[in-house]
Parts: C-alpha cells; structure tokens; sequence
C-alpha cells in the first residue's frame, strides 16, 4: 500500500479486511489525508498534518472526501429517498453528528448510533452523484464505506455498478470486519488489504501516547484487549482496577472452603454485571493466574502483568504449590465460553468457584 501511494499507481478501490477495532478506518483516513495533502512527505506517502488538505480530511469535512456508515431508517423511509437524513429525527441527526466529530476526534472511535443496521441504498447513491460530478478541488477524491459489509443486497448491488464504473483520480475504500458478508463479486473487484491483530506492544504504546495511560495500566489493558485498541480505549473508561480486585476476592472466598461465603461473593460479583463486564472479570482472573504461572517458573516479576499485586501472587503459589496452573486457567476460558453461550451467570461461577476449589486442594492430579 505504501508503494501504491508513493508512485500513486492507486487501484481504483482497496478493502480493508480485518478485526473490530484495529485501525481499518484510521488507516483508511490516513490514506485520504495522503491524497488530500498538500505537501506530502516521504515520497508522498505521509500527510504533512498541518495543510488545509490534511486538517479538513482528519476532521471528515473535506468535500472531496465522504465517509459512508450505516444510519437508522426514518419512521415511513422509502428505499427511493435521495437523501440518507430524510426522515431522521432531530435527535437522531444530533447524535450522528455528535458520532462523527468522536470519529474525526479519534479515528479508531467506533460510531455507534441506535438502529442504524444497514447502510442505505441512499447512501450509496448519494456517493454515485457526487462522484459523477466534477470535484470541488483538483486533485483525488475518496470514498470511504465503514463496516461495508452493512450494505444492504440493495445498496451492495448498487455500490457494484459504481466499482464496475471506476471514476478518474477516484479512491473507494471500503473497511469490513465481517469479509464473508460481502458479496463475491465486490471482494473481485477491490485490491484486499489484510490487516492483523495488534501486538500487546503495539497497543500498549498506543494507549500510553493517545490515552496517557501509564505503561503497567497499558500493558494490562493491552492484554484484555485481545489485539484491538478500540477495545482497550473502552476497557479505560471502565472501573478496571475495581475488576482486577474482585476477582482476586472471588478466588480467595471460593478457597474459603464455605458454600455460603462463595454464593453471597457471586451474588455481590454478577447483580448488576451485564455479560461483557462478566467476560471481562474471567478474562482478568485468567491474566491473575498466567501471572502466578509466570512467577512460578521465573522467581521473578519480569513477565507479570498484575505487579501492583505481587504480593498475593506470591502468596498463593507458596500456599497453592501444586495448584494446576493449566488446568484452572482452562475452566476459566470454559466459564467464558458458557457466559457467551447464554449460560446464566451465577452457575457458571459456583461451577468454577467448586472446580477451582477442587484443583487448588487436590493438587495436579486431583
């Protein structure tokens, strides 16, 4: 991609496939803001982030720019309308603007407005009038199509006919998170670009020069964040450490030996908790013992993640010497496996509270 923009031999539409999350859409920006630069740098393939060309595309108010994202359906919208806006409430266009200043403020903000499901057939020819005229300005005109895959078979079929039409100096971008949604003859129409998972680093550096998240905080949200920094961003925003306690306190109470005391610590954990803080719990109780695991066979806190708890780290390997490392992170990620499978939540915890129990006081081969 990065020779494509230095020799600009662009081809006239790119995909970007990939996770939730991480970083589709900024790069797609990144790549408008390139073409929109005045005065690029690099040979051409960085924004120079201060022209006029570059400060209107971060900020998605360059007329030669059009960010497309999936809207709401007015109440009595009728497919042929002109417009995507028609119809919408007050409200409605308040929060979708509200939406994409968050994105042009952060450009891995992923916009959320209420059902807003699909991208409309409006949408999209609203995009094939626009590209069909002249351009405001010399120079490349781009089209970015957020989450493609929410295009409708209408709108697909329609945004096919603008792919088989490509326009001069014209850029489609489309980002999606679900690439088997999407109809086989737009994926053979487009030049994919596969982007990976981010590394725990990677995200970890994002978070400590975006976020201002100090590096013990970025590292362990860099872990739950299983490669998504969108998904660390909204891990900060939550109450972590109080997480990060808790479950130390459900490992302890279901070590206590006392049924009563582990069934009003579950009920204290769950009431209230809707399933993606439940997974969150798990997922840092599993990162807890990885951490003791790590202390086990170093002696050391190099690798660990939790070092503001060392202490009862250490404590439970010496008293726990033969606990199952292994075997207890594995009924965790089978307890989150049945939180996600509509389990109900206070059984999945007794049942790993009891088999937590089991192991810790029955050793390796209990």
């Amino acid at each position: 991609m990065r020779a494509a923009l230095g020799s600009r031999r662009i081809p006239h539409a790119w995909l970007f496939t990939g996770a939730e999350g991480i970083g589709k859409d900024a790069a797609a920006i990144e790549v408008a803001k390139v073409l929109r630069c005045e005065s690029p740098l690099e040979n051409g393939t960085v924004p120079c982030d201060i022209c006029r060309g570059c400060v209107s595309t971060a900020a998605l108010s360059n007329g030669n720019v059009r960010f497309v994202f999936a809207l709401p359906s007015g109440k009595g919208e009728d497919s042929r309308a002109d417009s995507p806006m028609l119809k919408l409430s007050d409200a409605e266009i308040t929060l979708i603007k509200e939406q994409m200043a968050l994105k042009a403020a952060n450009p891995y903000h992923n916009i959320t407005i209420p059902r807003a499901q699909q991208i409309k057939i409006s949408s999209i020819r609203e995009v094939k009038r626009d590209i069909s005229f002249a351009a405001n300005e010399a120079g490349w005109r781009i089209v970015i199509v957020s989450e493609a895959h929410l295009m409708g078979e209408e709108a697909a079929n329609a945004f096919l006919k603008t792919l088989e039409e490509p326009n001069s100096r014209t850029l489609l971008i489309l980002t999606t998170s679900a690439r088997s949604r999407m109809l086989p003859t737009i994926l053979s129409r487009c030049q994919e670009v596969r982007f990976d998972l981010l590394t725990d680093e990677e995200i970890a550096a994002a978070l400590i020069a975006r976020q201002g998240a100090d590096r013990t905080a970025a590292l362990l949200l860099a872990k739950l964040a299983e490669g998504s920094y969108s998904r660390g961003v909204e891990l900060m925003s939550g109450d972590l450490n109080q997480l990060r306690f808790d479950v130390v306190s459900f490992l302890r109470t279901a070590l206590r030996r006392s049924p009563m005391a582990l069934h009003a610590e579950i009920e204290r954990l769950t009431s209230g908790s809707d399933r993606v803080q439940i997974e969150r719990m798990l997922a840092l109780l599993a990162l807890w013992l990885r951490d003791v695991y790590s202390y086990r066979l170093t002696g050391g806190d190099a690798f660990i993640v939790n070092r503001d708890q060392l202490k009862d780290i250490q404590s439970f390997d010496t008293r726990f010497a033969r606990a199952p490392l292994d075997r207890l992170i594995l009924s965790i990620e089978g307890s989150i496996r049945a939180v996600r499978s509509n389990a109900q939540i206070p059984l999945v915890f007794t049942v790993l509270g009891m088999r937590m129990e089991e192991m810790c006081f029955q050793g390796p081969g209990g």
